[in-house]
């Protein structure tokens, strides 16, 4: 199934049949580590948070909007901690929808990339991860991710960037106004 036919079906399965404007979706949030911090709650606290920091201000979507996640990108400002072992743990309602996942195998020049689309980057603080099945997060759903580090920790200010991209739908006033 599309990734269009799935959304369109977990949203008619919820009732959220009003149509919108078809689009690519990025949503992402952050948060500030203190020295030697190993767990991180993302998309669940937004208070205080700048537009560079997060570009939500809760942690589900608007009514008239549905997200279906293609790909996860997971950054830091100065650390290489991304190389080592890590859980990502993604949870839509009260459901786990992606458990226990290691994106570290993606980070630096290893040449081990779980989607075969593109190898490693030299690069130590960014890491992305195509997904090969679609996570879908329907409208007014909760959703949070937890990130827990194997190796070491992170340094006092580290900013650690969650972002989750793919396609979804947006309000569309079409004919409505």
């Amino acid at each position: 199934m599309s990734q269009v036919g799935k959304l369109n079906m977990v949203n008619s399965k919820l009732g959220a049949t009003m149509p919108g404007q078809q689009t690519t979706r990025y949503i992402y949030d952050s948060v500030t580590a203190v020295a030697g911090q190993t767990n991180f709650n993302l998309f669940q606290t937004f208070a205080g948070k700048t537009d560079l920091q997060s570009n939500l201000t809760t942690n589900k979507l608007d009514s008239s909007e549905s997200m279906v996640i293609k790909s996860l990108f997971i950054s830091s400002n100065f650390s290489q901690f991304l190389t080592g072992h890590m859980n990502l743990n993604i949870i839509v309602g009260n459901q786990v929808v992606l458990k226990d996942f290691n994106p570290a195998f993606n980070a630096s020049n290893r040449g081990v990339s779980f989607d075969r689309l593109h190898s490693g980057t030299n690069l130590p603080w960014l890491i992305e991860v195509r997904l090969l099945t679609d996570i879908v997060i329907p409208p007014q759903v909760n959703f949070k991710a937890t990130l827990e580090l194997a190796e070491g920790g992170t340094l006092a200010g580290e900013n650690i960037t969650l972002g989750l991209k793919g396609y979804g739908t947006i309000f569309s006033a079409g004919s409505t106004f």
